[in-house]
């Protein structure tokens, strides 16, 4: 039987052993509560929406297609927004997060795709490789939260400052099919393309695709 593990703090995370994910996670500060706050806003009204309408027969796909929306707007501030914070410019900071990935390679997960922007993460890993091996199931809560500890506490370090480096919440999706997948990988490694940083994603230094 297919274990699955719900987390919850501002948005609802589903978690099924073995299954690919795709996840962003971002700098603490690097968004105004402002904009979160309409976001949600208008995501919660378009839902609202969809359920007046009694049992649409497209009614998970319509869903579906609002989270999608909703991460996209959230993804475009985050490439276009010049306050908050942005250490993952430098290229020494970048460094950690990047190695950091790396390093569980084959361990935690297969390593599929990222992309570290200035202020953000984009991530695609298969945890399926832990079935196979002989140890106790770490499910995506806590792959992300080592990855993040350990990379903030070097990140600090680096920066000479103490306090919050990465924001508590993450954004994640299981990847549900084959198709998915190569849409998500295409939408990550153009991210450096799509916010104008290069013209290909294969001359941004903190990209990588294993497909």
């Amino acid at each position: 039987m297919e274990s699955i593990h719900f987390h919850r703090r501002n948005l609802p995370h589903y978690y099924p052993e073995g299954a690919k994910f795709f996840i962003t996670f971002r700098l603490y500060n690097s968004i105004p509560k402002i904009f979160l706050e309409e976001l949600k806003a208008d995501y919660e009204a378009k839902v609202a929406e969809i359920t007046r309408c009694q049992n649409p027969e497209n009614y998970s796909q319509l869903i579906d297609n609002e989270r999608k929306r909703h991460f996209v707007a959230f993804d475009e501030y985050l490439d276009k927004v010049e306050t908050g914070n942005h250490y993952l410019k430098i290229p020494e900071v970048a460094k950690i997060v990047q190695d950091a990935i790396h390093s569980q390679d084959g361990e935690l997960y297969d390593l599929l795709a990222y992309c570290i922007m200035s202020n953000h993460v984009h991530l695609v890993i298969d945890t399926a490789i832990q079935l196979e091996k002989s140890q106790s199931y770490q499910n995506l809560d806590k792959i992300m939260n080592q990855l993040k500890g350990f990379t903030a506490y070097q990140a600090n370090r680096q920066l000479s400052k103490k306090g919050h480096f990465w924001q508590a919440e993450n954004y994640d999706r299981v990847v549900r099919n084959q198709q998915e997948l190569q849409n998500i990988i295409h939408y990550v490694l153009n991210n450096p393309v799509k916010a104008g940083v290069v013209e290909n994603w294969l001359d941004y230094p903190y990209s990588y695709s294993n497909l």
